[in-house]
């Protein structure tokens, strides 16, 4: 025992510091760098990233927003506003007044103090979208310097003919190109040194005999008519039923009802139809404008003169029986499904050559 080692018990030295020589500085704080208010518009007005672009932006710009603003701030955005934003305004379509002189003219410089604005126009459709609009021009980086470079370099060369803008059409034949022709549709005539055709390409120049002609329409099929006129706020329907269709020529006998009647008898919707009533009328039409032309004549709301120029392929729905499913005499078209436009179906047609 007397060789084993001891332990020390002495303590050690605790570690001696130096006394200060003063009072430590506290370390001072990075100032913040102010922004330039400038600066900031700028990059919420035209950057992508703005804050603008993650927001709803009818929760910023609403009548809110309006009445927080200063009286010289209201006055100098009144100026922005169209006539139709302040409480005073009067549609001059509605006013009877014969003694105007020029109904054409615009007072757009007036007084913007003196008319109080109409807050609903905060809540219009029309102004919705246009500041949803603009909401999506700055994502898209069109509100940048660059986009706007390149947009003045884009119209000076147009105004010097150095530059020009594709039509809409050429455009989609460009991206919907197909590398053939179907062999039994004409190639439509040069006109200018380009080919003319139509927005849906090369299927507008399937008619509608090459569609009855090859099983697209058939006897029994209900055609619906649907377009709406918003200029005199009405909307027409009409269904039409294919009683027949020529052998050679393969024009198409529809039938329908007399007036502004959409559905049409009981009798004509079944699969042995019964002979057409006193009220019902024939058409014999080989084009969807031809059919549009006379069903509108036959409803006699529409006067001659306000009739479309649009397409009217989309405005027909086709309606027809699937298999051997059951015909439903309740039904407005006996139980017939839809089975498209004729839009749709001229270019699947078209599209399965």
């Amino acid at each position: 025992m007397a060789d084993r080692p001891r332990r020390s018990t002495r303590q050690t030295k605790a570690p001696i510091s130096e006394p200060l020589t003063g009072p430590t500085a506290p370390r001072a704080k990075r100032k913040a760098q102010e922004t330039d208010p400038a600066d900031q518009l700028h990059f919420l007005l035209q950057n992508p990233k703005s804050h603008l672009t993650k927001v709803d932006i009818s929760d910023l710009i609403n009548s809110g927003s309006w009445n927080l603003l200063s009286q010289e701030s209201q006055n100098a955005l009144r100026k922005l506003l169209p006539p139709t934003a302040f409480t005073d305004y009067c549609n001059s379509a509605e006013n009877d007044d014969s003694t105007s002189v020029n109904n054409d003219s615009m007072d757009v410089d007036l007084d913007p103090t003196r008319d109080e604005i109409n807050h609903a126009v905060f809540s219009d459709p029309h102004f919705l979208a246009a500041i949803h609009t603009c909401q999506d021009h700055i994502y898209l980086n069109w509100m940048s310097d660059a986009h706007a470079e390149k947009l003045q370099k884009f119209q000076a060369g147009v105004q010097d003919g150095t530059m020009s803008v594709p039509w809409k059409d050429e455009t989609w034949e460009r991206e919907n190109s197909v590398a053939r022709t179907p062999t039994n549709i004409q190639t439509p005539p040069l006109r200018n040194g380009t080919e003319c055709s139509s927005r849906a390409g090369w299927a507008a120049e399937i008619k509608l005999n090459i569609l009855a002609k090859n099983g697209i329409l058939r006897v029994g099929d209900v055609i619906a008519y649907k377009r709406n006129f918003t200029a005199a706020g009405l909307t027409i329907e009409k269904d039409v039923i294919i009683q027949s269709i020529h052998s050679k020529s393969y024009a198409l006998t529809v039938l329908t009802e007399a007036g502004p009647v959409k559905n049409l008898p009981v009798p004509l919707l079944m699969r042995e139809p019964e002979d057409p009533p006193p009220s019902t009328r024939s058409m014999i039409i080989n084009s969807p404008a031809m059919l549009e032309t006379g069903l509108l004549d036959i409803d006699g709301r529409m006067d001659r003169f306000q009739k479309p120029n649009g397409n009217a392929w989309k405005c027909f729905t086709i309606w027809r029986w699937r298999g051997d499913s059951m015909e439903v005499l309740t039904d407005d078209r006996g139980g017939r499904e839809n089975h498209g436009t004729l839009f749709y179906l001229r270019g699947s047609y078209y599209h399965d050559l």
